[in-house]
């Protein structure tokens, strides 16, 4: 079943000021940043105010682990993920199918809005399952919930292709966020289970999140 968390947080920052020569010197050309980053324990690493991390893990196969906050330097929200080493999918299938039951998660930062010195995001999470597919013949890894679209490619043991986050988060006081983003999704997949990390952005949003599970 299903499950979604609820979380919404509106913040700001003094990012750096304008220096010297005009313009907005100091301040990001975006608001916005994601990326793929290393993970360390269950966090993935960024240097951040305001950070929150999470992750999904399953004992057997690996963990993959989140981050959203703010570099307060550059004047951006950010978002990251990864996946840490020494994950244990196991060997490469070369053909058929088979089904992946995975748990997922995901924080995106949206409502982005920046002056030259302040930065406010409303800021909340997505948690849930879902059964991927993946066609070994085709290269593919599919699964859609109406919260995570997957649609990943497969080479080898290696995990490629996209996810988006549809999100719809807010309430008790906090404005709520609804939308979508999508990005690069990497990872690595076998005949033990798959784990991967996702991260995307847009004008105004920042999302990243990741999934792990067993194969059936």
């Amino acid at each position: 079943m299903k499950t979604i968390t609820l979380i919404a947080a509106v913040f700001s920052v003094t990012a750096l000021s304008a220096c010297g020569g005009g313009g907005g010197g100091g301040v990001a050309p975006t608001p916005t940043r994601s990326g793929f980053t290393t993970v360390t324990g269950a966090t993935a690493n960024a240097t951040l105010t305001n950070e929150r991390n999470r992750s999904v893990t399953r004992a057997a196969v690996g963990t993959a682990a989140y981050t959203t906050g703010i570099d307060q330097a550059a004047g951006q929200m950010v978002a990251v993920s990864g996946v840490r080493a020494g994950a244990n999918t196991g060997a490469a299938i070369t053909n058929g199918q088979a089904t992946y039951n995975t748990s997922y998660g995901y924080g995106v930062i949206d409502s982005i809005t920046r002056t030259q010195t302040l930065i406010r995001g409303t800021r909340g999470e997505e948690t849930g399952t879902l059964t991927l597919t993946a066609d070994f013949d085709r290269g593919t890894l599919t699964g859609n919930n109406g919260e995570l679209t997957v649609n990943g490619t497969v080479n080898g043991t290696t995990v490629g292709g996209t996810a988006t986050a549809n999100y719809n988060f807010g309430g008790f006081g906090t404005p709520v966020q609804r939308g979508s983003v999508r990005g690069p999704l990497s990872g690595q997949i076998g005949d033990n289970g798959v784990v991967g990390a996702f991260h995307g952005s847009d004008a105004n949003t920042v999302m990243a999140g990741g999934l792990v599970g067993t194969k059936n």
